[in-house]
């Protein structure tokens, strides 16, 4: 018997070619996009980016002056690509209305451009294309189920329950310092930028004035760890965690899963001892136990991609910026809200070492294979991601700081280094030189955001040609490496 899945393969590819009218039809790059779901998120963020932008520089987004459009541009593209990097203060310089526009972009930027015109294609009778199915489903899954409906209903749900428990939890907090109205206003604003890995804060100093404050540091680190983790990994381990309670036996957990919580674990335990270690004669000189961990712990979780600040990154030592580089150039779960390389990456090319280490051809990860595809693809991550960051350095210092010579200013290249790394990985975190950048680094520093959040094999996808070249094996000749 043929699957349905397989049916709508030979559908698909049987359709008679659309007509000339549709094409030329106002319309006609609707049905474009929709045949080419990589295209159609590259437009999609871009367009969401380019109106968040005009919004924020309307007169009344600005709660005093006016807003310019690079600036109102530049929160737009932090808030789409749920980075978090600013070069004006978000709960001070935005109006009620403003501030809503950049919750709702952040939002946006979360759940995904695929993911919302996807559900939209739905809700009005329409059917997704094969190829935007197949990329909304492994964006979310490793295993994908070839349900839709379903799989986004859980997504939303997802984030809704997540993002109202999260400002529940952190409405105390905000009670104490603030009206009703406003410190509700405040707790949702946070759990929603929290879950998404956004960084975003209406606080003045970010959460700086509440580094030692568990019941606000804890409550967002949680939504940080749940939104960088992915749908896919949250909704396995649900529905594993429901089995066992209605005492049948749950389903293997899948490699992803295994692989992302492991990975995880292991990457927020050596951030907090790395932290704890490198800041201990520095910024926890003379704190508490629980401060210093509150801190440290904190600082891991952040620095893989949420960009929420309790300490000023300006003051942390030099060691404590490289070690935090590789955290953020690391980042979170595929599928998930967060940037970097994916932790998933990292474990392959673990694997990849281990195995070529032991003499073995085999690439294995708890007790799985791993395919030559994804370590290729581990290999082509990686790459893209130091082309980009070498060539945004690069850039940033040429238009930044072409004028100062380096050694007046010694330490600026590994901060120009941070910024680029944090802004590529959406991060968010700075040393405080992302407000001081001239027009031209701001441009860079947006498209940095914009490649980070889409990711590279999406923006390489996005350009290159559809059709795939002859199958043409050429003669091999040996060449020297290293």
């Amino acid at each position: 018997m043929i699957t349905s899945r397989t049916d709508n393969l030979l559908r698909d590819t049987r359709l008679p070619s659309p007509p000339a009218s549709v094409e030329t039809s106002a319309f006609g790059w609707l049905h474009q996009l929709r045949k080419n779901p990589t295209r159609l998120l590259v437009g999609g963020f871009a367009a969401a980016i380019v109106v968040g932008g005009g919004l924020l520089a309307l007169p009344w987004s600005a709660a005093g002056q006016r807003v310019a459009f690079l600036d109102a541009l530049f929160t737009a593209t932090s808030a789409v690509c749920v980075t978090g990097l600013t070069v004006i203060d978000t709960g001070t310089s935005y109006s009620a209305f403003g501030q809503a526009v950049i919750l709702m972009l952040i939002q946006l930027g979360g759940l995904g451009i695929t993911t919302l015109s996807t559900a939209m294609f739905l809700i009005f009778g329409q059917r997704a294309s094969l190829s935007t199915h197949d990329v909304l489903e492994s964006s979310f899954l490793a295993r994908p189920k070839g349900n839709l409906k379903p799989l986004l209903l859980q997504v939303f749900l997802w984030t809704i329950a997540i993002e109202a428990i999260g400002a529940a939890l952190l409405l105390p907090a905000e009670l104490r310092r603030l009206p009703f109205a406003q410190a509700v206003w405040n707790a949702v604003f946070h759990a929603v930028s929290a879950f998404c890995n956004a960084g975003f804060s209406l606080r003045p100093d970010n959460l700086m004035s509440a580094r030692t404050s568990a019941n606000v540091i804890l409550p967002i680190a949680g939504l940080i760890i749940m939104g960088g983790l992915g749908f896919g990994v949250l909704t396995e381990l649900t529905e594993s965690l429901w089995t066992r309670i209605r005492g049948r036996r749950a389903h293997r957990v899948s490699l992803q899963a295994k692989t992302v919580l492991a990975t995880t674990g292991i990457l927020l335990l050596a951030g907090t001892l790395g932290f704890w270690v490198l800041e201990y004669g520095n910024l926890l000189r003379g704190t508490s136990v629980s401060s210093r961990f509150l801190t440290s712990f904190f600082a891991s979780v952040t620095a893989r991609t949420a960009g929420f600040n309790t300490i000023d990154y300006g003051q942390v030592t030099a060691a404590t910026v490289c070690f935090t580089i590789l955290l953020m150039a690391i980042g979170g779960a595929p599928g998930s809200t967060a940037g970097g390389i994916k932790v998933t990456t990292l474990a392959v090319l673990f694997a990849l070492a281990r195995a070529r280490l032991r003499g073995s051809r085999w690439v294995t990860l708890f007790g799985r294979g791993i395919s030559n595809m994804a370590v290729d693809k581990a290999f082509a991550v990686v790459a893209l991601m130091t082309v980009f960051v070498a060539t945004g350095a690069v850039l940033l210092s040429a238009v930044g700081f072409s004028h100062i010579p380096h050694q007046q200013h010694p330490g600026q290249s590994m901060g120009l280094l941070f910024e680029v790394v944090s802004a590529l990985c959406t991060v968010g975190l700075s040393t405080g030189i992302t407000p001081t950048l001239p027009a031209g680094g701001k441009v860079i520093v947006i498209v940095l955001m914009f490649v980070g959040r889409l990711g590279t094999l999406t923006i390489a996808l996005a350009i290159a040609r559809q059709v795939p070249s002859p199958g043409v094996h050429l003669a091999e000749e040996p060449i020297m490496i290293g």
